[in-house]
This record gives C-alpha cells, sequence and structure tokens, in this order.
C-alpha cells in the first residue's frame, strides 16, 4: 500500500508572513516612544514654523522703523525743507503730494536703505507704506514748531523764497498758499485773511524790479478776482515800476513788510 503524502499543518507562505508580521510589531513595540516623538516633533515644527516666521517679521520690522527713524531725525531740517518746496496747492487749494511721494521714495532709498539688513530689506519691501507715512508724520509734526524758511538767504532759490514769503504771512496770521507753477496766471501766492484776498509776486532778484512784474500783479489781481496785488523781492524797484504800481494800485514790499501786512493793507 503507497502511502499519502502528509500536507503541513500551516501552510510555509501564510507562517512567513504571520512571522514578517509579529516582526514588524515587535519593532513597532520597542520603537513606539520615539516614533510617537518623532511624530510630534514633526507636528511641532509644522506648527511653530509661522509663528517663528512671524516673530522673525516682526524683528526685522522693529528694527527697520528704529533705523528709519533715526535717519529720520538726523534729517529733518533738510525734509521740512524739501516738503516746503514740493507741497504746492492747487487753484482749490487742495495740496498736491506727488513730487513729495517722489521724493520720500527717493530719501528711503537712498539714505534709510544703505543701512538695512536683508531681512530689514524685505521688511522694507512689505512696509514701505507704512515708513513712506512715519515721514509724513515726523516731518508734519516738526512743521508746526519749525517753519522752513524761519530766516531769509541769499542762497534760497526763486521756489525757496516763494516758500519762504508764504511761510511769513501765515505766521501774521494769513492762510496763504504757494500756487502750482505750471498754472499760475502770474501767482505766485495767494493769501486770505477774513474777507481780505491777495494775491503776490515773489521775485529773488540780484538786480531792481521792472515794470513787468507790476504788469503780472495787476493781470493776476484780475484773474483771482482779488483785492490787492503785490510784488515782494529782496531788492528794490525801479523808478518806472513804481510810477507804474501808483496808478494800477499794485503794492510794492519788502520781504520783511510781509509780518506787518495787515497794517499795510489799513492804510
Amino acid at each position: 500500500m503507497v502511502r499519502r503524502k502528509q500536507k503541513p499543518l500551516i501552510d510555509p507562505g501564510i507562517a512567513l508572513r504571520l512571522l514578517i508580521s509579529i516582526g514588524v510589531i515587535w519593532l513597532i513595540v520597542q520603537n513606539l516612544q520615539q516614533i510617537i516623538l518623532g511624530i510630534l516633533l514633526c507636528g511641532a515644527a509644522a506648527l511653530a514654523y509661522p509663528v517663528i516666521r512671524n516673530l522673525r517679521r516682526a524683528d526685522a520690522r522693529r528694527t527697520l522703523l528704529h533705523k528709519a527713524q533715526t535717519v529720520i531725525e538726523q534729517q529733518m531740517n533738510a525734509l521740512v525743507r524739501r516738503r516746503a518746496q514740493l507741497v504746492v496747492q492747487d487753484a482749490y487749494g487742495k495740496p498736491q503730494m506727488e513730487k513729495w511721494a517722489k521724493e520720500m521714495g527717493h530719501f528711503i532709498a537712498q539714505h534709510i536703505g544703505p543701512s538695512l539688513t536683508p531681512n530689514e530689506w524685505r521688511a522694507l519691501d512689505r512696509d514701505h507704506t507704512i515708513v513712506a507715512n512715519l515721514i509724513e508724520t515726523r516731518v508734519e509734526a516738526a512743521m508746526q514748531n519749525q517753519p522752513a524758511f524761519r530766516e531769509f538767504s541769499d542762497d534760497m532759490t526763486p521756489t525757496e523764497f516763494e516758500s519762504f514769503c508764504a511761510e511769513e504771512l501765515r505766521r501774521a496770521g494769513w492762510n496763504a498758499r504757494v500756487t502750482m507753477q505750471s498754472r499760475d496766471q502770474g501767482v505766485d501766492v495767494v493769501a486770505e485773511k477774513a474777507d481780505v484776498r491777495v494775491v503776490i509776486q515773489c521775485k529773488l532778484y540780484s538786480r531792481p524790479v521792472g515794470n513787468k512784474s507790476v504788469q503780472e500783479a495787476a493781470a493776476a489781481r484780475a484773474h483771482e478776482q482779488a483785492r490787492y496785488g503785490i510784488v515782494v523781492t529782496n531788492n528794490r524797484y525801479t523808478s518806472a515800476a513804481e510810477q507804474l504800481a501808483s496808478t494800477n494800485g499794485i503794492l510794492l514790499l519788502h520781504y520783511s513788510d510781509l509780518s506787518n501786512l495787515s497794517t499795510l493793507l489799513s492804510k
């Protein structure tokens, strides 16, 4: 009689897979603490990254603003003067800020930028408007107590002389503004006080002022419907200019007269 071959109790393939599974489970059990710790560390890192990034950004912004404020204070006199030169009002009394905004951009790039670290430069890219607003706020505050042109200087440009005359009038209680030069119709400064409106030609000359300035002031008075037309200079007037001004009712003043303009007009 032939004996039948006896089948194994457990299939070898199944046994192998079972052994592998038991081995994996054993490894997991042995390293469970490390696996859990690794998972926790990965999760913590994922949560911490945005926090650390925001902290770094906040620190870069803080140091950026500190450096910006330091440079602004160092250059305050120049900034006040440049703002007075560049911000003019249109015919409707609205300040025109475009040139001043461009000047602030130049100041940030050329005077604040060189002291910045790469992180602070990135902060500047994100917060450029904040830095520009800081300049504007600080300069406006300084202008309340520190007018750009307290005293006349022979080194002034004609534009600076116009701003100087406007500031002299404001200190004397007038609401004075420098006009836009491209549309001034012969007017450099318009000033109002109570119901009196005057238009002013500002002439920074190294020679006596002649007839042309008087004619321009007369035309400007009519165009602006002002009560008075005035020419202001740092020099003197020719005899012909004085005669023409007398005929046309134009006041010829030295810049030192502006602080007393109300009294002069009342006479």
